[in-house]
């Protein structure tokens, strides 16, 4: 069995700070108003950028819980991740309105 400490102790402390740093550099982005939320085009980007995150942290666990041989969870992650960009596909292209 392998302990927490060599599986998710480095995960939960990539994303802790990472994503610490990312809301940091977010809210510095929305407070100067360099991602206006009110055009439509800043929203995407903003979706984007959020996608970017829990991407990346999906995939990561993806692959450690493959590892760890826990299928179920994988396949649930992976339908998540999946969601995740049909929703980011749809909101980019079909619900816009300038033409790509």
């Amino acid at each position: 069995m392998i302990d927490f400490q060599r599986v998710w102790l480095p995960y939960l402390y990539l994303y802790i700070m990472g994503g610490g740093i990312f809301v940091i550099g977010m809210y510095i982005i929305l407070k100067s108003n360099s991602l206006n939320t009110d055009r439509i085009r800043h929203k995407h980007w903003l979706h984007v950028l959020i996608f970017g995150l829990f991407y990346y942290m999906g995939i990561h666990s993806l692959f450690t819980f493959a590892a760890l041989g826990k299928t179920m969870i994988v396949m649930i992650i992976g339908l998540f991740i999946m969601a995740m960009t049909l929703h980011l596909v749809t909101t980019l292209f079909f619900k816009s309105d300038r033409v790509v």
